[in-house]
């Protein structure tokens, strides 16, 4: 009886081990998706904005995206927080570009960014 008692303990712990790992395994797996939607968010951002600056020079300053929180396809509604900072330079006829994308989740605070210079010639 005593052996089936500690076959019982081992198997129990060996149960809330492997438990305690998929769960890990899932959270790692949620954070790997969600991050690559960001970078997607963000990449879709700074390509509208290079876009957008071949007919004039974009406004600097910090923007906040109008639909924000947005979901993983631009759209009003979901986790995602984006906006972009708008700078002169480094070279003259230059502009620096930032998008940043934010989330929160149950692991904390997330931030993704893509960086860019646009040129008088393109990105």
């Amino acid at each position: 009886m005593l052996e089936v008692l500690i076959s019982v303990v081992i198997l129990t712990v060996a149960i809330l081990g492997m438990a305690t790992l998929q769960s890990r395994g899932i959270r790692g797996n949620d954070l790997g998706n969600r991050t690559s939607q960001a970078v997607a968010l963000a990449q879709e951002k700074l390509e509208e904005l290079i876009d957008t600056s071949r007919d004039t020079t974009l406004a600097t300053g910090t923007t906040n995206d109008a639909n924000n929180p947005i979901d993983e396809t631009g759209v009003s509604g979901g986790v995602f927080t984006r906006n972009w900072n708008v700078q002169n330079g480094p070279i003259s006829d230059a502009q620096t570009v930032t998008v940043a994308v934010s989330w929160t989740d149950i692991m904390g605070q997330h931030n993704v960014s893509v960086d860019g210079v646009i040129t008088g010639e393109g990105y």
